[in-house]
């Protein structure tokens, strides 16, 4: 945690205490609780918030690896919440610090986010990207990805289990969002997206970069002339129209029941902010995102349950949960 010291992401470590028999960690107080609480009595995230909290574990999570750390732990038990709702990563306990091209072994983790490599012993620090990937799909969906009635069936889940990003709760989920979960979820480690891959996947760009291109985006518009009003409701509708499908299917925000797309009924101000909406869900349309090539097959729907993590070893497995 001192090796990471001095990001924003990252709890701060104030003072470490020893004793004969144990440490005591003074950390950084996060009044606003564990994120994994706030998911079990909120559930299913809309795309926008989920993107921004999202883009923020990720940014975490590059940082985490420019430094040469892996943490190998990634789920919302150890992402606090400080005040001003920000995230926090946290729980460093069973990080290691790689070089380049350097591959771990060992198990460890939590039973539901490990990465398929790390059950077969062999991994890099791609491990958190799958573990991210997991706690995007909490997030949209409201449900982990990966679940059995033991834990041999988790990780045989894990290991072989095909997910259905194409029916059901997905209908409802834009296909920007399905196309990163599965670049994050594939088993192919080298195809599987980096972190800052993922901070650039025009899934996060349109959730979270809305703010700072508006500016720009209204500024223009002020210094245009003005069409007449004829013009304008034809431009308008024909923008809307262009833009109501991004990568053929809706962006929707299903925790208010209403489309990212303003109506034209939109004012002043408002009129603008549905212009820049429209204009870059068009620029999204244009971004050609490949179908995930691995087909799938299930789609669990049982809700969120706290993991625990630990060292694994082989003989221990089984009861190390």
């Amino acid at each position: 945690m001192q090796h990471l010291s001095g990001h924003p992401g990252v709890v701060t470590l104030h003072a470490v205490y020893e004793e004969s028999e144990c440490f005591h960690l003074l950390m950084e107080f996060c009044s606003g609780g564990r994120l994994i609480d706030q998911m079990v009595k909120e559930g299913q995230y809309s795309e926008q918030r989920a993107a921004n909290i999202f883009k923020d574990v990720m940014l975490v999570i590059k940082y985490c690896h420019e430094m040469g750390v892996v943490h190998r732990d990634i789920k919302p038990e150890n992402i606090l919440l400080a005040t001003s709702g920000k995230i926090k990563l946290a729980d460093f306990g069973l990080a290691m610090r790689v070089s380049n091209g350097q591959t771990l072994s060992g198990l460890a983790g939590s039973p539901a986010y490990v990465a398929p490599e790390v059950l077969q012993g062999n991994y890099s620090e791609k491990v958190d990207i799958w573990s991210a990937g997991v706690l995007l799909h909490a997030l949209l969906a409201g449900a982990l990805p990966f679940q059995g009635d033991s834990l041999d069936s988790v990780f045989e889940a894990i290991k072989t289990a095909k997910l259905d990003f194409q029916s059901g709760i997905w209908d409802s989920v834009s296909k920007p969002a399905r196309d990163l979960l599965a670049r994050m979820l594939t088993r192919d480690v080298s195809t599987r997206i980096t972190a800052d891959e993922a901070l650039r996947h025009p899934w996060i760009l349109f959730y979270t970069e809305r703010t700072l291109r508006s500016l720009s985006f209204k500024s223009k518009l002020r210094n245009q002339g003005q069409p007449t009003s004829g013009q304008a409701t034809t431009s308008h509708a024909s923008e809307l129209g262009r833009s109501q499908v991004v990568g053929g299917s809706s962006l929707i925000d299903r925790s208010r029941n209403h489309t990212v797309l303003d109506s034209l009924t939109c004012k002043s101000e408002e009129d603008e902010e549905c212009e820049f909406v429209d204009a870059l869900a068009v620029a999204i349309s244009h971004v050609k995102i490949s179908e995930p090539k691995r087909s799938r097959l299930c789609s669990p729907t049982s809700p969120i349950e706290e993991q625990c993590s630990a060292n694994i070893t082989v003989s221990t497995l089984c009861r190390a949960f």
